[in-house]
């Protein structure tokens, strides 16, 4: 893992230009929300660039034509919070039950063989894998009909004292 500080705006930007295609192609505006354009995160590029990605695929995939996908940026003294939202249909509750299984997939080994991850579950595992790896978590908080909201959780990073 090649750890650097990130601009969480180029990062953003990246993402977005990697996905504007998918989304013109479901009808769905891509937007950035990022109060603090200096923003920044410590973090593998490429990691964390493809944990986003994965997040706005899902966005897209869920959304409904004429739905958007936000990117946003939080940041509070305790860890800082990436957060991609679409207001399209959500997830129905099977689904975030077999996410949070997944999530919890190291509780009980041997609990999903290859053949029974689904693409989306696969990539929301990856997502996960990618937070663990930076010492974060990811969040997803959906309801039918509504929209979801993904968020990946990343430590504060420690400021040296001088």
């Amino acid at each position: 893992m090649l750890v650097e500080e990130i601009a969480v705006k180029k990062l953003v930007e990246e993402c977005l230009e990697a996905k504007c295609a998918a989304a013109r192609e479901h009808d769905i505006s891509l937007e950035a929300k990022l109060n603090d354009a200096r923003a920044t995160v410590r973090g593998d590029r490429r990691l964390l660039r493809a944990a986003l990605t994965n997040l706005v695929e899902i966005a897209i995939r869920h959304n409904r034509p004429g739905g958007k996908v936000t990117i946003a940026y939080h940041y509070d003294p305790s860890r800082e919070s990436i957060v991609v939202e679409d207001n399209g249909r959500g997830l129905p509750y099977e689904d975030l039950r077999s996410i949070r299984d997944l999530f919890c997939r190291a509780a009980v080994p041997g609990m999903y063989d290859v053949e029974e991850i689904d693409a989306e579950l696969l990539g929301f595992s990856i997502v996960k894998d990618i937070a663990d790896l930076h010492g974060g978590r990811v969040g997803v908080r959906s309801l039918e009909g509504e929209g979801s909201t993904f968020t990946l959780y990343l430590p504060r990073r420690q400021r040296g004292v001088a």
